[in-house]
């Protein structure tokens, strides 16, 4: 017996030839010349097994594999401490966190693992190996330009699709939205033009065409006066067109594997097949949870085309080969596979109308990842508004709702979201409205906050300084009369005139503030008209005016009667008034208009609860030409303690 080396050559679809270097036992008799062979799982001689076992060949093949990509090493690396990972969720807390690390998706929590996560976990750890791995070892020789910054973009766009974008969405939705567009419209033109295999140059234009077509019409949705599902449309259909040029060209391109545009269309096709089906229907279940897997092959084609671009080629294959039924093929058997799975549980992607539970459900926008925050959005979005309708119509898709959702958060004010939002026909407030996009775009309530803050603001110092200038045309008309209190104020009417002094704190006769209409225990200015100045009921008082343009008020609180003074007024009344809780007002201006003094009046009642005399003057003023917004109008109020009620006429308006 000796020990006799062999050297096998195995061809492995998608890695190569492996050449495995074995050593078996072998009898002295010849063998008449001819080489171990491997078949099964054994490596057999002419008389039987030999070699190690199947393991081993296994992890040959695998390091073998590792070994023809640039990358790979470092892939492999990757791949293994992603399934690690999932191998550790899988054990932890009854491996409910299986399906977020395996899946990167949501599943009922008392479905557990289940067999669809799995997959879609064998899945991404594929993917992942695919996008790492780059180009094979052996390279093509110098590329063209045009196909040097090709691979360029596509890596850009890989990246974007897995990182970047949503970075760059924290930092500004306009940002992502202008880059990935602008990544995508530079790679669909290199990428036709750099489409060989007898492509023709109508074909060219056709899908040139189409692709700037899809380009052009996201570039203006924001601003062009289209509704929203129709520029989504034109969008959609326009893109989807030109990547299956795209698609069809590269079958016909020898460069690329069967297997690189297999993956093309299944990531073109699938969901757009799966979205017609599902018109009208809101389905949830294992088989939408596969689909939106398989969505994202298309950033392992993007990444296989980069890899393949480096490559020495083949050549270009001859086109109408009959691949595209294949592929076609290829799409059906990888999505009923999934149907079947897809029994095993409902999956919750998002929140819809049917989740009536999601709002209770839901965190504050601060902190949650992005898939949550969509999820949150569309709760939000499918729930009803203050008004009892849908904020966005029923029958729009979720996939719909977000990209819409996304729009309006590059829409810079509330004015402008509000406008196309109720073109598409959605329902909501302002403040609805913000609410729910604040889950897509965080801080978009924050800058509404801060903008009303910085209009109310505005509107406050505009206020202000109105108020001043009203103010600055009255004075005191008695200013050598020392009072203990006293103030001077611009009076600003509402429609209709006359004006109220009550005590603020007293609500045992209803609202005395109301002098129109307010009821019978409380002064009543129609009363007053009729009364032909003023009246008064319990701590209320009502006082006629002359017409409802603002006049000149002033207040003037003694501890005793003052002396009266008639010259230069046209009436003087005086009555008493109580007051309960040891006040009696002026109203002030109110925020938001209405009726009250411009500036700060002090409490007429000086000596606390008890009976009070009220005297009244008022005089019409003349009209100043040179400003026709003064006052025609001043009244002067004078108060001191008195218990009489009797009413006393000291002059009356002739």
């Amino acid at each position: 017996m000796y020990r006799t080396a062999h050297r096998v050559r195995v061809a492995y679809p998608g890695v190569g030839v492996v050449v495995l270097s074995r050593y078996s036992d072998a009898s002295v008799a010849p063998t008449g010349g001819r080489r171990p062979v491997l078949t099964g799982s054994r490596l057999t001689g002419p008389d039987g097994p030999a070699g190690p076992n199947k393991i081993i060949r296994i992890v040959a093949l695998l390091r073998a594999a590792v070994a023809r990509y640039r990358f790979g090493r470092p892939a492999a690396i990757a791949v293994a401490l992603y399934l690690t990972a999932a191998a550790v969720a899988a054990g932890y807390d009854g491996g409910r966190w299986f399906v977020v690390v395996a899946a990167a998706g949501f599943w009922p929590w008392d479905d557990g693992a289940g067999l669809l996560p799995a997959a879609i976990g064998v899945l991404n750890a594929w993917a992942l190996w695919q996008i790492l791995r780059g180009p094979a070892a052996s390279r093509a020789g110098t590329l063209p330009r045009d196909v040097v910054w090709l691979r360029r973009l596509l890596y850009a766009d890989v990246a974007g699709d897995l990182l970047l974008w949503e970075f760059l969405d924290d930092v500004s939705d306009v940002a992502e939205y202008a880059a990935s567009w602008a990544v995508w419209a530079a790679t669909m033109v290199l990428l036709v033009r750099a489409l060989a295999g007898g492509v023709s140059a109508r074909f060219r234009i056709i899908a040139l065409g189409l692709g700037l077509t899809g380009v052009l019409a996201a570039a203006l949705r924001p601003f062009a006066e289209v509704p929203l599902l129709t520029s989504s449309l034109l969008v959609a259909m326009a893109t989807l067109g030109c990547k299956a040029m795209i698609m069809a060209g590269q079958g016909r391109d020898g460069r690329f594997s069967a297997v690189t545009v297999a993956i093309g269309w299944t990531a073109l096709l699938v969901p757009q097949v799966y979205s017609l089906l599902q018109v009208g229907r809101v389905a949830f279940d294992g088989l939408s949870f596969a689909v939106h897997a398989l969505d994202g092959l298309i950033v392992v084609w993007a990444a296989r085309t980069a890899h393949e671009l480096a490559a020495p080629g083949p050549g270009v294959a001859v086109p109408g080969t009959g691949r595209t039924p294949w592929l076609l093929a290829t799409v059906v058997v990888l999505v009923l596979p999934m149907a079947v799975v897809g029994a095993e549980g409902d999956a919750r992607l998002t929140y819809t109308s049917a989740d009536e539970g999601c709002r209770d459900r839901l965190q504050p926008a601060a902190g949650l990842g992005p898939e949550e925050r969509r999820r949150s959005f569309l709760c939000v979005a499918r729930d009803e508004t203050f008004a009892a309708d849908s904020m966005f119509p029923e029958d729009l898709a979720d996939q719909r709702v977000l990209a819409y959702g996304s729009q309006l958060c590059a829409l810079p004010g509330d004015r402008e979201r509000n406008a196309l939002h109720e073109r598409a026909g959605g329902t909501a407030d302002t403040i609805e409205l913000a609410a729910a996009l604040e889950y897509l775009c965080p801080g978009i309530v924050a800058r509404q906050n801060a903008e009303a803050d910085r209009r109310q603001a505005e509107r406050d110092r505009q206020e202000a300084a109105w108020k001043a200038e009203a103010n600055a045309r009255c004075a005191d008309p008695w200013p050598g009369a020392r009072a203990r209190r006293q103030g001077t104020a611009a009076y600003m009417l509402s429609e209709g005139g006359g004006y109220a002094v009550f005590d603020d704190r007293d609500d045992s006769a209803g609202v005395p503030e109301d002098i129109y209409g307010g009821g019978d225990e409380t002064a009543d200015i129609f009363d007053a008209v009729e009364d032909g100045f003023i009246d008064v009921v319990g701590s209320s008082a009502a006082i006629v005016t002359n017409g409802d343009a603002a006049m000149c008020l002033t207040v003037k609180v003694f501890n005793r009667a003052p002396p009266l003074r008639l010259t230069g007024w046209d009436q003087v009344v005086e009555v008493g008034i109580a007051s309960r809780s040891g006040r009696l007002v002026v109203p002030t201006y109110p925020e938001g208009g209405g009726s009250g003094a411009a500036g700060p009046l002090p409490d007429l009642a000086v000596a606390g609860p008890g009976h009070y005399r009220l005297r009244i003057y008022a005089r019409t003023l003349p009209w100043d030409e040179n400003d026709p917004d003064a006052p025609l109008e001043e009244h002067l109020l004078v108060v001191y303690p008195g218990r009489s009620t009797d009413k006393v006429v000291h002059r009356l308006r002739g």
